[in-house]
């Protein structure tokens, strides 16, 4: 999804940067510009996985269960537990 974004911003630049003697068109193509850097940026070190929420709910139950039944949870897993939660929360919350 977010490749596709890219691919799409780097399509517009292309398109735009043809149409350069237009002052819009010159915009256009620099916030085009400024957009795939800062997705770049911010994606930089990331790895972003897609899940349905059915998924999410079931990984985070997993993850809850597993720290029940035992004394400490691998800091690993206790970050996915976390990043899953405000995920969940956040998509939630953009729904209600």
């Amino acid at each position: 999804m977010l490749k596709d974004y890219r691919d799409w911003l780097e399509s517009e630049l292309k398109l735009l940067g043809n149409a350069s003697h237009h002052a819009y068109s010159f915009g256009q193509a620099n916030m085009a510009k400024r957009a795939i850097e800062r997705l770049d940026t911010t994606l930089g070190k990331k790895i972003v996985v897609v899940i349905d929420d059915f998924e999410a709910r079931a990984v985070l139950t997993a993850i809850e269960m597993l720290e029940q039944g035992t004394t400490t949870l691998d800091p690993a897993l206790g970050g996915l537990r976390e990043t899953l939660r405000v995920a969940l929360e956040e998509k939630t919350r953009q729904y209600d």
